[in-house]
């Protein structure tokens, strides 16, 4: 600690390249931090967008939705005939997307660009509508008209100079279908 000091209240210039080191650590901190920050809001911007649209697919079937509120369970049905059958849609979330993310289609996968540079890439979009059964036998096992899907994301560093490989996530996001009346 004494050496330190005495370096520099040392007017000898022995101080400079402490001080060069330890400014370019302070900027290589900076930058990393500010790239985590970036990879954070633009993976929250992604989910947020996507959960959006998995939400309009579970409210887009409610009009497709048997009323069974007087037992506390509601799912997609259509009475045919005489019987019930199954009536629930996907949707086209990628068509969402592409709206409010302004994401394009290429090579088999969904880009944003930000002017020429890579933004994100979104791909391996799985949505699962879970109808809730009609007449449940058990009636603790109701269960609602219940969207999953998972979608996966690439977000390339631009911290590593292009050796550093993208960040990768997979989102697993879940909406479900609540009668208010």
């Amino acid at each position: 600690m004494k050496k330190i000091r005495e370096v520099l209240k040392s007017k000898s210039g022995q101080g400079v390249p402490m001080i060069l080191a330890v400014v370019l650590c302070c900027l290589i901190l900076a930058c990393v931090t500010f790239e985590y920050m970036r990879l954070m809001i633009v993976a929250q911007g992604v989910r947020d967008s996507v959960q959006s649209a998995i939400v309009d697919v579970a409210t887009e079937n409610w009009d497709e939705a048997y009323a069974g509120l007087r037992e506390g369970y509601s799912g997609g049905y259509q009475l045919a005939g005489s019987s019930w059958s199954q009536n629930v849609t996907s949707g086209n979330v990628y068509a969402r997307l592409q709206d409010v993310l302004g994401i394009e289609y290429e090579g088999g996968q969904y880009v944003k660009y930000s002017g020429e540079n890579l933004e994100y890439r979104l791909y391996d979009l799985h949505l699962d509508v879970e109808n809730a059964p009609l007449a449940p036998s058990v009636p603790d096992g109701i269960t609602q008209l219940n969207v999953t899907g998972t979608i996966t994301v690439d977000v390339p560093l631009s911290f590593g100079f292009g050796h550093l490989p993208p960040m990768q996530i997979t989102m697993k996001l879940n909406a479900k279908y609540v009668p208010r009346f």
